[in-house]
Protein backbone atom coordinates (compact mmCIF):
# COMPACT_ATOMS: atom_id res chain seq x y z
CA UNK A 1 0.00 0.00 0.00
CA UNK A 2 2.73 2.50 0.90
CA UNK A 3 4.71 1.72 -2.24
CA UNK A 4 1.68 2.34 -4.42
CA UNK A 5 0.96 5.62 -2.64
CA UNK A 6 4.59 6.68 -3.02
CA UNK A 7 4.65 6.04 -6.78
CA UNK A 8 1.23 7.68 -7.14
CA UNK A 9 2.62 10.69 -5.25
CA UNK A 10 5.47 10.97 -7.75
CA UNK A 11 2.94 10.94 -10.60
CA UNK A 12 0.44 13.23 -8.78
CA UNK A 13 -2.38 10.69 -9.02
CA UNK A 14 -5.54 10.85 -6.95
CA UNK A 15 -6.79 8.42 -4.34
CA UNK A 16 -9.13 6.64 -6.75
CA UNK A 17 -6.10 5.73 -8.88
CA UNK A 18 -4.41 4.33 -5.77
CA UNK A 19 -7.47 2.26 -4.82
CA UNK A 20 -7.84 0.83 -8.33
CA UNK A 21 -4.12 0.05 -8.54
CA UNK A 22 -4.26 -1.63 -5.11
CA UNK A 23 -7.00 -3.96 -6.36
CA UNK A 24 -4.99 -4.81 -9.47
CA UNK A 25 -1.89 -5.44 -7.37
CA UNK A 26 -3.89 -7.81 -5.14
CA UNK A 27 -4.89 -9.76 -8.26
CA UNK A 28 -1.24 -9.81 -9.38
CA UNK A 29 -0.17 -11.24 -6.02
CA UNK A 30 -2.96 -13.82 -6.11
CA UNK A 31 -1.84 -15.04 -9.54
CA UNK A 32 1.86 -15.05 -8.59
CA UNK A 33 2.66 -12.31 -11.12
CA UNK A 34 5.05 -10.71 -8.62
CA UNK A 35 7.25 -13.79 -8.50
CA UNK A 36 10.60 -13.02 -10.13
CA UNK A 37 9.72 -9.38 -10.82
CA UNK A 38 10.59 -6.20 -8.99
CA UNK A 39 7.77 -4.77 -6.94
CA UNK A 40 8.25 -1.31 -8.45
CA UNK A 41 7.74 -2.68 -11.97
CA UNK A 42 4.48 -4.42 -11.03
CA UNK A 43 3.23 -1.32 -9.21
CA UNK A 44 4.01 0.85 -12.23
CA UNK A 45 2.14 -1.61 -14.48
CA UNK A 46 -0.89 -1.51 -12.16
CA UNK A 47 -0.92 2.29 -11.99
CA UNK A 48 -0.43 2.68 -15.74
CA UNK A 49 -3.27 0.21 -16.37
CA UNK A 50 -5.48 2.35 -14.14
CA UNK A 51 -4.41 5.48 -16.05
CA UNK A 52 -5.32 3.81 -19.32
CA UNK A 53 -8.72 2.80 -17.96
CA UNK A 54 -9.38 6.31 -16.63
CA UNK A 55 -7.98 7.94 -19.82
CA UNK A 56 -5.60 10.22 -17.97
CA UNK A 57 -2.74 12.19 -19.52
CA UNK A 58 0.04 9.99 -18.12
CA UNK A 59 2.35 8.01 -20.40
CA UNK A 60 4.47 4.99 -19.63
CA UNK A 61 7.65 7.00 -20.05
CA UNK A 62 6.50 9.24 -17.18
CA UNK A 63 6.61 6.22 -14.87
CA UNK A 64 10.01 5.37 -16.33
CA UNK A 65 11.35 8.82 -15.41
CA UNK A 66 9.82 8.70 -11.93
CA UNK A 67 11.23 5.26 -11.10
CA UNK A 68 14.42 5.57 -13.18
CA UNK A 69 13.65 2.30 -14.95
CA UNK A 70 14.03 1.43 -18.62
CA UNK A 71 10.76 2.16 -20.40
CA UNK A 72 10.99 -1.07 -22.41
CA UNK A 73 11.25 -3.08 -19.17
CA UNK A 74 8.09 -1.42 -17.86
CA UNK A 75 6.41 -1.94 -21.23
CA UNK A 76 7.17 -5.66 -21.15
CA UNK A 77 5.78 -5.97 -17.63
CA UNK A 78 2.66 -4.02 -18.56
CA UNK A 79 1.96 -6.13 -21.68
CA UNK A 80 2.38 -9.39 -19.76
CA UNK A 81 0.14 -8.11 -16.95
CA UNK A 82 -2.55 -7.04 -19.42
CA UNK A 83 -2.34 -10.42 -21.14
CA UNK A 84 -2.60 -12.19 -17.78
CA UNK A 85 -5.80 -10.37 -16.81
CA UNK A 86 -7.23 -10.36 -20.33
CA UNK A 87 -7.82 -6.60 -20.24
CA UNK A 88 -9.04 -4.89 -23.40
CA UNK A 89 -7.80 -1.33 -23.14
CA UNK A 90 -8.90 1.27 -25.64
CA UNK A 91 -6.36 2.86 -27.96
CA UNK A 92 -5.07 6.15 -26.58
CA UNK A 93 -6.37 9.25 -28.31
CA UNK A 94 -3.46 11.64 -29.10
CA UNK A 95 -5.74 14.55 -28.23
CA UNK A 96 -5.38 13.65 -24.53
CA UNK A 97 -1.78 14.92 -24.51
CA UNK A 98 -2.25 18.15 -26.47
CA UNK A 99 -2.97 20.54 -23.58
CA UNK A 100 -0.42 18.88 -21.33
CA UNK A 101 2.54 19.30 -23.67
CA UNK A 102 1.40 22.60 -25.16
CA UNK A 103 2.02 24.17 -21.75
CA UNK A 104 5.74 23.18 -21.96
CA UNK A 105 6.49 24.81 -25.33
CA UNK A 106 6.68 28.42 -24.07
CA UNK A 107 3.75 29.60 -26.17
CA UNK A 108 2.72 32.37 -23.74
CA UNK A 109 -0.84 33.61 -24.18
CA UNK A 110 -1.30 31.74 -27.48
CA UNK A 111 -0.96 28.33 -25.85
CA UNK A 112 -4.71 27.75 -25.93
CA UNK A 113 -4.98 28.76 -29.62
CA UNK A 114 -2.11 26.46 -30.56
CA UNK A 115 -3.71 23.62 -28.60
CA UNK A 116 -7.05 24.10 -30.38
CA UNK A 117 -5.30 24.05 -33.77
CA UNK A 118 -3.38 20.93 -32.75
CA UNK A 119 -6.63 19.23 -31.74
CA UNK A 120 -8.10 20.02 -35.14
CA UNK A 121 -4.95 18.70 -36.80
CA UNK A 122 -5.24 15.41 -34.90
CA UNK A 123 -8.86 15.08 -36.04
CA UNK A 124 -7.79 15.74 -39.64
CA UNK A 125 -4.98 13.17 -39.37
CA UNK A 126 -7.51 10.58 -38.20
CA UNK A 127 -9.55 11.11 -41.34
CA UNK A 128 -6.43 10.83 -43.52
CA UNK A 129 -5.37 7.53 -41.87
CA UNK A 130 -2.21 8.96 -40.32
CA UNK A 131 -3.15 8.10 -36.72
CA UNK A 132 -4.14 4.46 -37.31
CA UNK A 133 -1.38 2.09 -36.18
CA UNK A 134 0.86 4.89 -34.91
CA UNK A 135 1.90 5.76 -31.40
CA UNK A 136 -0.03 8.74 -30.01
CA UNK A 137 3.08 10.60 -28.84
CA UNK A 138 4.43 10.95 -32.37
CA UNK A 139 1.10 12.19 -33.75
CA UNK A 140 0.74 14.64 -30.85
CA UNK A 141 4.27 15.97 -31.38
CA UNK A 142 3.70 16.48 -35.13
CA UNK A 143 0.39 18.27 -34.50
CA UNK A 144 1.96 20.60 -31.92
CA UNK A 145 4.92 21.35 -34.21
CA UNK A 146 2.68 22.20 -37.19
CA UNK A 147 0.29 24.25 -35.03
CA UNK A 148 3.16 26.22 -33.45
CA UNK A 149 4.60 27.10 -36.84
CA UNK A 150 1.15 28.03 -38.16
CA UNK A 151 0.73 30.56 -35.32
CA UNK A 152 4.09 32.19 -36.02
CA UNK A 153 6.34 30.41 -33.49
CA UNK A 154 9.74 29.29 -34.71
CA UNK A 155 9.83 25.76 -33.36
CA UNK A 156 12.01 22.89 -34.56
CA UNK A 157 11.42 19.18 -34.20
CA UNK A 158 13.89 18.91 -31.30
CA UNK A 159 11.77 21.39 -29.32
CA UNK A 160 8.85 18.97 -29.20
CA UNK A 161 10.95 15.80 -29.00
CA UNK A 162 12.61 17.19 -25.88
CA UNK A 163 9.21 17.57 -24.24
CA UNK A 164 7.52 14.39 -25.48
CA UNK A 165 10.71 12.24 -25.30
CA UNK A 166 10.40 10.65 -28.74
CA UNK A 167 12.65 10.33 -31.77
CA UNK A 168 12.93 13.31 -34.10
CA UNK A 169 12.77 11.05 -37.17
CA UNK A 170 9.31 9.92 -36.10
CA UNK A 171 8.07 13.50 -35.78
CA UNK A 172 9.42 14.54 -39.19
CA UNK A 173 7.92 11.44 -40.80
CA UNK A 174 4.46 12.36 -39.46
CA UNK A 175 4.95 15.93 -40.67
CA UNK A 176 5.89 14.72 -44.16
CA UNK A 177 2.86 12.46 -44.23
CA UNK A 178 0.63 15.43 -43.41
CA UNK A 179 2.35 17.53 -46.08
CA UNK A 180 0.98 15.19 -48.76
CA UNK A 181 -2.66 15.76 -47.75
CA UNK A 182 -4.95 18.46 -49.21
CA UNK A 183 -5.20 20.15 -45.79
CA UNK A 184 -1.50 21.06 -45.90
CA UNK A 185 -2.16 23.51 -48.78
CA UNK A 186 -4.73 25.53 -46.80
CA UNK A 187 -4.16 28.67 -44.74
CA UNK A 188 -4.79 28.73 -41.01
CA UNK A 189 -8.18 30.46 -41.38
CA UNK A 190 -9.25 28.11 -44.16
CA UNK A 191 -8.20 25.12 -42.10
CA UNK A 192 -10.39 26.24 -39.17
CA UNK A 193 -13.40 27.12 -41.33
CA UNK A 194 -13.34 24.37 -43.98
CA UNK A 195 -14.03 20.68 -43.46
CA UNK A 196 -12.80 18.65 -46.41
CA UNK A 197 -14.92 15.63 -47.23
CA UNK A 198 -12.25 13.74 -49.18
CA UNK A 199 -9.79 11.38 -47.51
CA UNK A 200 -6.37 10.32 -48.71
CA UNK A 201 -5.08 6.77 -48.76
CA UNK A 202 -3.12 5.47 -45.76
CA UNK A 203 0.64 6.12 -46.02
CA UNK A 204 1.41 2.39 -45.81
CA UNK A 205 -0.97 1.66 -48.69
CA UNK A 206 0.62 4.40 -50.81
CA UNK A 207 4.11 3.03 -50.11
CA UNK A 208 3.05 -0.49 -51.11
CA UNK A 209 1.47 0.80 -54.32
CA UNK A 210 4.70 2.60 -55.17
CA UNK A 211 6.73 -0.54 -54.46
CA UNK A 212 4.49 -2.65 -56.71
CA UNK A 213 4.79 -0.06 -59.50
CA UNK A 214 8.59 -0.29 -59.27
CA UNK A 215 8.38 -4.10 -59.39
CA UNK A 216 6.24 -3.99 -62.55
CA UNK A 217 8.61 -1.50 -64.20
CA UNK A 218 11.62 -3.71 -63.41
CA UNK A 219 9.81 -6.83 -64.63
CA UNK A 220 8.82 -5.04 -67.87
CA UNK A 221 12.33 -3.54 -68.21
CA UNK A 222 10.84 -0.06 -68.52
CA UNK A 223 14.02 1.96 -68.00
CA UNK A 224 12.43 5.27 -69.01
CA UNK A 225 9.81 4.99 -66.28
CA UNK A 226 12.36 3.92 -63.68
CA UNK A 227 14.66 6.90 -64.27
CA UNK A 228 11.91 9.49 -64.91
CA UNK A 229 11.38 10.18 -61.22
CA UNK A 230 7.69 9.24 -61.26
CA UNK A 231 8.44 6.30 -58.99
CA UNK A 232 10.57 8.23 -56.52
CA UNK A 233 9.47 8.41 -52.90
CA UNK A 234 7.39 11.62 -52.51
CA UNK A 235 8.14 11.67 -48.78
CA UNK A 236 11.81 12.45 -49.44
CA UNK A 237 13.72 15.00 -51.46
CA UNK A 238 17.02 15.03 -53.29
CA UNK A 239 19.28 12.00 -52.95
CA UNK A 240 16.96 10.41 -50.39
CA UNK A 241 14.20 10.14 -53.00
CA UNK A 242 16.43 8.49 -55.64
CA UNK A 243 18.41 6.23 -53.33
CA UNK A 244 16.30 3.20 -54.29
CA UNK A 245 17.77 3.29 -57.81
CA UNK A 246 21.34 2.87 -56.57
CA UNK A 247 22.27 -0.75 -55.82
CA UNK A 248 23.09 -1.41 -52.21
CA UNK A 249 26.64 -2.57 -51.67
CA UNK A 250 26.87 -5.83 -49.79
CA UNK A 251 29.00 -5.78 -46.68
CA UNK A 252 31.58 -8.45 -45.94
CA UNK A 253 29.25 -10.03 -43.43
CA UNK A 254 26.41 -10.20 -45.96
CA UNK A 255 28.73 -11.81 -48.49
CA UNK A 256 29.83 -14.41 -45.96
CA UNK A 257 26.22 -15.19 -45.07
CA UNK A 258 25.28 -15.50 -48.75
CA UNK A 259 28.15 -17.93 -49.34
CA UNK A 260 27.17 -19.90 -46.23
CA UNK A 261 23.54 -20.18 -47.35
CA UNK A 262 24.68 -21.26 -50.82
CA UNK A 263 26.89 -23.99 -49.35
CA UNK A 264 24.11 -25.20 -47.07
CA UNK A 265 21.69 -25.31 -49.99
CA UNK A 266 24.16 -27.32 -52.07
CA UNK A 267 24.81 -29.79 -49.25
CA UNK A 268 21.10 -30.29 -48.60
CA UNK A 269 20.23 -30.87 -52.25
CA UNK A 270 23.18 -33.22 -52.84
CA UNK A 271 22.44 -35.13 -49.66
CA UNK A 272 18.80 -35.59 -50.68
CA UNK A 273 19.89 -36.80 -54.13
CA UNK A 274 22.36 -39.30 -52.69
CA UNK A 275 19.77 -40.68 -50.29
CA UNK A 276 17.33 -41.21 -53.17
CA UNK A 277 19.97 -43.00 -55.23
CA UNK A 278 20.85 -45.28 -52.31
CA UNK A 279 17.21 -46.13 -51.74
CA UNK A 280 16.79 -46.84 -55.45
CA UNK A 281 19.89 -49.05 -55.48
CA UNK A 282 18.50 -51.07 -52.59
CA UNK A 283 15.27 -51.56 -54.51
CA UNK A 284 17.22 -52.51 -57.67
CA UNK A 285 16.02 -49.67 -59.89
CA UNK A 286 17.90 -48.25 -62.88
CA UNK A 287 20.78 -45.98 -61.80
CA UNK A 288 20.53 -43.66 -64.82
CA UNK A 289 16.80 -43.12 -64.32
CA UNK A 290 17.37 -42.51 -60.60
CA UNK A 291 20.16 -40.00 -61.32
CA UNK A 292 17.93 -38.13 -63.76
CA UNK A 293 15.12 -38.05 -61.20
CA UNK A 294 17.54 -36.85 -58.54
CA UNK A 295 18.70 -34.02 -60.85
CA UNK A 296 15.10 -32.93 -61.39
CA UNK A 297 14.38 -33.10 -57.66
CA UNK A 298 17.55 -31.13 -56.93
CA UNK A 299 16.45 -28.47 -59.39
CA UNK A 300 12.97 -28.31 -57.88
CA UNK A 301 14.38 -28.05 -54.37
CA UNK A 302 16.77 -25.31 -55.42
CA UNK A 303 13.82 -23.37 -56.80
CA UNK A 304 12.04 -23.74 -53.47
CA UNK A 305 14.96 -22.13 -51.67
CA UNK A 306 15.12 -19.09 -53.99
CA UNK A 307 11.66 -17.80 -54.67
CA UNK A 308 12.62 -15.82 -57.76
CA UNK A 309 13.68 -18.12 -60.62
CA UNK A 310 14.96 -17.19 -64.05
CA UNK A 311 13.04 -19.55 -66.29
CA UNK A 312 9.58 -19.48 -67.84
CA UNK A 313 8.03 -21.36 -64.95
CA UNK A 314 9.07 -18.68 -62.48
CA UNK A 315 6.82 -15.77 -61.57
CA UNK A 316 9.47 -13.16 -62.42
CA UNK A 317 11.83 -13.27 -65.35
CA UNK A 318 14.23 -10.57 -64.25
CA UNK A 319 15.44 -9.40 -60.87
CA UNK A 320 17.13 -6.25 -62.11
CA UNK A 321 17.52 -3.87 -65.02
CA UNK A 322 20.59 -1.83 -66.03
CA UNK A 323 20.43 1.96 -66.28
CA UNK A 324 22.71 4.96 -65.99
CA UNK A 325 22.36 4.74 -62.22
CA UNK A 326 23.56 1.15 -62.23
CA UNK A 327 21.56 -2.02 -61.84
CA UNK A 328 18.12 -1.23 -60.40
CA UNK A 329 17.25 -4.29 -58.37
CA UNK A 330 13.84 -5.84 -58.02
CA UNK A 331 12.21 -4.47 -54.82
CA UNK A 332 11.99 -6.64 -51.74
CA UNK A 333 8.95 -7.20 -49.57
CA UNK A 334 8.61 -7.01 -45.79
CA UNK A 335 9.97 -10.56 -45.49
CA UNK A 336 13.21 -9.50 -47.25
CA UNK A 337 12.27 -11.59 -50.27
CA UNK A 338 11.47 -10.41 -53.81
CA UNK A 339 8.07 -8.77 -53.87
CA UNK A 340 5.21 -10.96 -55.12
CA UNK A 341 2.70 -9.07 -57.25
CA UNK A 342 -0.99 -10.07 -57.26
CA UNK A 343 -0.75 -11.46 -60.81
CA UNK A 344 2.38 -13.45 -59.88
CA UNK A 345 0.91 -15.27 -56.88
CA UNK A 346 0.27 -18.97 -57.12
CA UNK A 347 -3.17 -20.55 -56.87
CA UNK A 348 -2.30 -21.81 -53.40
CA UNK A 349 -1.38 -18.30 -52.23
CA UNK A 350 -4.56 -16.80 -53.69
CA UNK A 351 -6.82 -19.52 -52.28
CA UNK A 352 -9.00 -18.61 -49.30
CA UNK A 353 -8.02 -20.18 -45.97
CA UNK A 354 -9.77 -23.48 -45.38
CA UNK A 355 -9.63 -23.31 -41.59
CA UNK A 356 -11.88 -20.91 -39.75
CA UNK A 357 -10.26 -18.53 -37.32
CA UNK A 358 -12.43 -19.69 -34.41
CA UNK A 359 -11.80 -23.41 -34.98
CA UNK A 360 -9.35 -25.34 -32.83
CA UNK A 361 -6.65 -27.30 -34.60
CA UNK A 362 -6.92 -31.06 -34.15
CA UNK A 363 -3.34 -32.29 -33.84
CA UNK A 364 -4.30 -35.88 -34.57
CA UNK A 365 -5.91 -34.96 -37.88
CA UNK A 366 -3.09 -32.58 -38.70
CA UNK A 367 -0.38 -35.17 -38.02
CA UNK A 368 -2.26 -37.72 -40.14
CA UNK A 369 -2.26 -35.30 -43.09
CA UNK A 370 1.50 -34.69 -42.93
CA UNK A 371 3.33 -35.96 -46.06
CA UNK A 372 5.32 -39.20 -45.53
CA UNK A 373 8.58 -37.42 -46.36
CA UNK A 374 8.14 -35.09 -43.37
CA UNK A 375 6.53 -37.58 -40.99
CA UNK A 376 9.79 -38.37 -39.17
CA UNK A 377 10.62 -34.71 -38.61
CA UNK A 378 7.12 -33.97 -37.32
CA UNK A 379 7.16 -37.01 -35.04
CA UNK A 380 10.44 -35.80 -33.57
CA UNK A 381 8.77 -32.55 -32.52
CA UNK A 382 6.19 -34.27 -30.30
CA UNK A 383 7.00 -36.34 -27.23
CA UNK A 384 5.19 -39.42 -26.04
CA UNK A 385 3.61 -39.72 -22.59
CA UNK A 386 6.55 -41.76 -21.29
CA UNK A 387 9.02 -39.13 -22.48
CA UNK A 388 6.95 -36.41 -20.86
CA UNK A 389 7.00 -38.29 -17.54
CA UNK A 390 10.77 -38.79 -17.81
CA UNK A 391 11.31 -35.10 -18.50
CA UNK A 392 9.08 -34.19 -15.57
CA UNK A 393 11.01 -36.50 -13.24
CA UNK A 394 14.32 -34.98 -14.35
CA UNK A 395 12.97 -31.46 -13.88
CA UNK A 396 11.67 -32.28 -10.39
CA UNK A 397 15.00 -33.79 -9.40
CA UNK A 398 17.03 -30.83 -10.67
CA UNK A 399 14.72 -28.21 -9.15
CA UNK A 400 13.81 -29.92 -5.90
CA UNK A 401 14.73 -26.94 -3.71
CA UNK A 402 12.68 -24.57 -5.83
CA UNK A 403 9.65 -26.86 -5.81
CA UNK A 404 9.86 -27.37 -2.05
CA UNK A 405 10.09 -23.61 -1.56
CA UNK A 406 7.05 -23.08 -3.78
CA UNK A 407 5.11 -25.75 -1.89
CA UNK A 408 6.07 -24.14 1.42
CA UNK A 409 4.91 -20.74 0.19
CA UNK A 410 1.65 -22.24 -1.01
CA UNK A 411 1.04 -23.88 2.38
CA UNK A 412 1.81 -20.61 4.15
CA UNK A 413 -0.59 -18.83 1.85
CA UNK A 414 -3.34 -21.34 2.59
CA UNK A 415 -2.75 -21.04 6.35
CA UNK A 416 -2.81 -17.24 6.15
CA UNK A 417 -5.98 -17.42 4.07
CA UNK A 418 -7.64 -19.69 6.64
CA UNK A 419 -6.60 -17.38 9.50
CA UNK A 420 -7.93 -14.39 7.61
CA UNK A 421 -11.28 -16.11 6.99
CA UNK A 422 -11.52 -17.11 10.66
CA UNK A 423 -10.72 -13.56 11.74
CA UNK A 424 -13.37 -12.17 9.41
CA UNK A 425 -15.97 -14.62 10.74
CA UNK A 426 -15.06 -13.70 14.34
CA UNK A 427 -15.31 -10.00 13.59
CA UNK A 428 -18.64 -10.52 11.85
CA UNK A 429 -19.99 -12.41 14.89
CA UNK A 430 -18.76 -9.70 17.28
CA UNK A 431 -20.29 -6.99 15.11
CA UNK A 432 -23.58 -8.86 14.98
CA UNK A 433 -23.64 -9.17 18.82
CA UNK A 434 -22.78 -5.49 19.23
CA UNK A 435 -25.48 -4.47 16.77
CA UNK A 436 -28.03 -6.68 18.52
CA UNK A 437 -27.07 -5.26 21.94
CA UNK A 438 -27.36 -1.66 20.74
CA UNK A 439 -30.69 -2.35 19.05
CA UNK A 440 -32.10 -4.04 22.16
CA UNK A 441 -31.27 -1.32 24.66
CA UNK A 442 -31.59 1.75 22.46
CA UNK A 443 -35.34 1.18 22.13
CA UNK A 444 -36.02 1.22 25.87
CA UNK A 445 -33.54 3.93 26.87
CA UNK A 446 -33.53 6.66 24.25
CA UNK A 447 -31.63 9.80 25.03
CA UNK A 448 -33.62 12.89 25.59
CA UNK A 449 -32.74 16.38 24.39
CA UNK A 450 -30.53 18.32 26.77
CA UNK A 451 -29.20 15.24 28.56
CA UNK A 452 -26.20 15.52 30.84
CA UNK A 453 -23.45 12.93 30.94
CA UNK A 454 -23.47 13.06 34.77
CA UNK A 455 -27.13 11.98 34.81
CA UNK A 456 -26.50 8.77 32.87
CA UNK A 457 -26.76 5.46 34.59
CA UNK A 458 -23.88 3.01 34.50
CA UNK A 459 -25.50 1.00 31.73
CA UNK A 460 -26.26 4.11 29.65
CA UNK A 461 -22.68 5.36 30.01
CA UNK A 462 -21.32 1.96 28.93
CA UNK A 463 -23.79 1.93 26.07
CA UNK A 464 -22.45 5.28 24.85
CA UNK A 465 -18.89 3.95 24.92
CA UNK A 466 -19.89 0.79 23.03
CA UNK A 467 -21.81 2.86 20.49
CA UNK A 468 -18.88 5.23 19.91
CA UNK A 469 -16.13 2.65 19.44
CA UNK A 470 -15.34 -1.00 19.79
CA UNK A 471 -13.12 -1.72 22.79
CA UNK A 472 -12.40 -5.35 22.01
CA UNK A 473 -13.49 -8.08 19.64
CA UNK A 474 -13.81 -10.52 22.55
CA UNK A 475 -16.76 -8.87 24.30
CA UNK A 476 -19.69 -11.14 25.11
CA UNK A 477 -22.58 -8.72 24.72
CA UNK A 478 -25.17 -11.25 25.90
CA UNK A 479 -23.31 -11.71 29.21
CA UNK A 480 -22.78 -7.95 29.52
CA UNK A 481 -26.54 -7.36 29.35
CA UNK A 482 -27.05 -9.45 32.52
CA UNK A 483 -24.80 -7.19 34.61
CA UNK A 484 -27.45 -4.48 34.99
CA UNK A 485 -30.84 -4.43 36.67
CA UNK A 486 -33.99 -2.69 35.47
CA UNK A 487 -32.82 0.70 36.82
CA UNK A 488 -29.65 0.61 34.74
CA UNK A 489 -27.23 0.08 37.65
CA UNK A 490 -25.09 -2.91 38.48
CA UNK A 491 -27.11 -5.91 39.62
CA UNK A 492 -26.40 -6.87 43.29
CA UNK A 493 -27.81 -10.35 43.02
CA UNK A 494 -24.37 -11.79 42.50
CA UNK A 495 -23.04 -9.93 45.54
CA UNK A 496 -25.98 -11.05 47.68
CA UNK A 497 -25.45 -14.64 46.65
CA UNK A 498 -21.76 -14.39 47.54
CA UNK A 499 -22.51 -12.84 50.99
CA UNK A 500 -25.24 -15.39 51.73
CA UNK A 501 -22.86 -18.26 50.91
CA UNK A 502 -20.22 -16.74 53.21
CA UNK A 503 -22.69 -16.45 56.12
CA UNK A 504 -23.84 -20.02 55.63
CA UNK A 505 -20.21 -21.13 55.75
CA UNK A 506 -19.52 -19.26 59.00
CA UNK A 507 -22.57 -20.86 60.64
CA UNK A 508 -21.42 -24.31 59.59
CA UNK A 509 -18.04 -23.79 61.23
CA UNK A 510 -19.64 -22.60 64.46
Amino acid sequence: GRSIQMVAGFMKLGTHFVDAAHRLFAVAVERNFTQGRRRAHVIAACLYTTCRQEKSQHMLIDFSDALQVNVYTLGTTFLKFRRLLGLKLEIIDPALYIYRFAAHLNLDEKANDVALTALRLVARMKRDWIVAGRRPAGVCAAALLIASRAHGFEREHFDVTKVLKICGVTVMKRVREFEHTPSANMTLDEFHKTNLEEEVDPPAYTANQLREARARAVADRDVDLLVSGALDNPMHKGKQATRWRTPKNMSDKDKQLAELYSELETELTEGAAESRMMEAAERGEDAERTAAGAAVARKDQAMSFTRAAADAGARRRNLGVSSLHGTIRYPLGNNNRPLVLPNQATAEELAAPTQKSEDVLDFGTWKASVPPSAADEVAYLFRSDDEVREREAVFNAQNRDYLENQEKKENERLVAEAERCAKEEDEAAQEEGRRRYLKKYSRSRKRKEGWDSNDLTTEEALLEVVRARKISRKINYDAMSTLFDDSGNFSTDLLDDKGRKKEEGDQGVA
